[in-house]
């Protein structure tokens, strides 16, 4: 086996080089045609070309190193159907858990020993039959996305209705829109924007998004930033699906003294700069925990950027951003404890994985608690991954990439322990489809229930 991993770790280096190579050689020759015929626009041709050959190695070439439906697991499934393989009823908490997967379009309720209480189910085509927010979706063959989309993100309301995110990892960029679907999956309404990753809703049922475009021409404030480049905004939605504002990340940055912090983002082929994947709501209870926040701003967090960073929606500006503790992270949430709990994708060493839990104390700069991963039971997920403080103390923490999630005390003991049952062996490795987020509800909570 160390000898095969070798082998393909060999290849997949030699494809890359020749990739790098091949890329190198065309900004070469569109650099010396460019200055030949004096016309700067071929250069830029080629480095949009450049950027969309990047985007095909990433979903096809390189699909060894990660594929966004099948990753090797490095824990065991499930014996059987049911998911919850340990379920401690005197310490774990009790409810529902609200369960997405990249298997399918839905969304699964259910309840602590793994039993299906509840599902919503709508595919893309279902919800739009024209997309404009997806260029050529008329165009493509029937059935084209069937197998490339899944629900990136929900958020469950307690009458039954649901929003959800719809998502692909197959073009660029890849938030496909949102819908509101009601208990029976009915469509309520959808949002034809390039909204991805998360959603956040405010006490007074607005709605906060994650949008993004491809940015042809910059920003004159920092044209350090060459276009095009995947431009990250936050949008502002009425109850009804409505979007009131849309602003940029960039320039929220901008507004700010935390601008040089820009000089963080991933500025290579792929045009990613940023990847902002979380977005929460800071209500007036959690706002007196933090010095920085103010009832109504919003916690985000950039993973190619390593920061997360406090936005003030309506002065569209940066009021507090920090990096340095943690790499790649996801799903920053303020506690009532005044520390921010991290999924901190990459920032573990050692044999047990590369990803851990981690407070982090804003006051002092310090991490305070932290859950990590042993050699026995590595936790290691370096894409995707959620996190909810439970109303009992506990954790839950949702290790995508492995199709584990498990509820842990304070001391790190896990006392409910799921594993997607979406699993396949191929060439005597087993494989799981990543999961997605699960979220657990309390008991009375959702009233659509009774």
């Amino acid at each position: 086996m160390p000898d095969e991993t070798k082998r393909n770790g060999f290849i997949e280096g030699l494809k890359l080089f020749v990739f790098v190579v091949l890329v190198a050689f065309l900004a070469f020759v569109a650099g010396g045609v460019s200055t030949y015929m004096k016309a700067p626009g071929v250069g830029d041709f080629m480095q949009r070309i450049s950027m969309v050959m990047f985007y095909l190695y990433e979903s096809s070439v390189n699909t060894a190193t990660f594929d966004p439906f099948w990753n090797p697991a490095h824990m065991p499934g499930p014996d059987g159907e049911n998911p919850v393989v340990l379920n401690d009823p005197a310490v774990a908490g009790k409810g529902y858990n609200l369960v997405l997967s990249t298997h399918a379009q839905e969304a699964t309720l259910i309840d602590m020993d793994g039993k299906p209480v509840h599902k919503w189910a709508r595919r893309f085509e279902e919800v739009w039959d024209k997309a404009p927010q997806l260029p050529d979706y008329e165009d493509q063959e029937p059935g084209y996305w069937a197998d490339k989309i899944y629900w990136r993100r929900a958020h469950l309301f307690a009458n039954g209705d649901i929003l959800v995110i719809y998502e692909t990892p197959f073009r660029t960029p890849y938030g496909l829109g949102l819908a509101k679907l009601d208990k029976d999956s009915n469509v309520i309404w959808k949002l034809d924007e390039n909204v991805h990753h998360d959603i956040a809703v405010a006490p007074n049922g607005g709605i906060y998004l994650l949008g993004q475009s491809v940015n042809e021409k910059g920003y004159a404030d920092y044209p350090e930033l060459t276009p095009p480049f995947i431009d990250d905004t936050i949008m502002v939605v009425s109850p009804d699906g409505a979007v009131r504002k849309e602003l940029s990340v960039v320039q929220a940055f901008l507004n700010s003294q935390y601008a040089p912090f820009l000089a963080l983002m991933n500025t290579n082929l792929l045009g990613d700069v940023m990847h902002t994947n979380a977005v929460e709501y800071i209500d007036a209870a959690t706002a007196e925990k933090f010095g920085f926040a103010e009832e109504g701003y919003l916690l985000i967090s950039m993973r190619e950027m390593n920061v997360i960073a406090v936005l003030d929606p309506a002065g569209e500006r940066i009021v507090w951003a920090q990096t340095g503790l943690w790499q790649g992270q996801h799903e920053p949430l303020m506690l009532d404890n005044g520390r921010i709990m991290i999924f901190d994708n990459l920032g573990s060493r050692g044999d047990g994985g590369a990803t851990r839990i981690i407070e982090f104390d804003p006051a002092k700069g310090s991490i305070d608690w932290s859950f990590t991963g042993s050699a026995k039971e590595p936790l290691h997920s370096p894409v995707y991954g959620s996190i909810q403080r439970l109303a009992n103390g506990n954790t839950m923490i949702v290790e995508s990439t492995n199709g584990r999630a498990m509820e842990v005390t304070a001391g790190g003991k896990v006392v409910w322990d799921f594993r997607s049952p979406h699993r396949k062996t191929e060439d005597g490795q087993e494989l799981v489809m990543p999961l997605l987020d699960v979220v657990r509800f309390e008991p009375d909570s959702l009233t659509f229930l009774e």
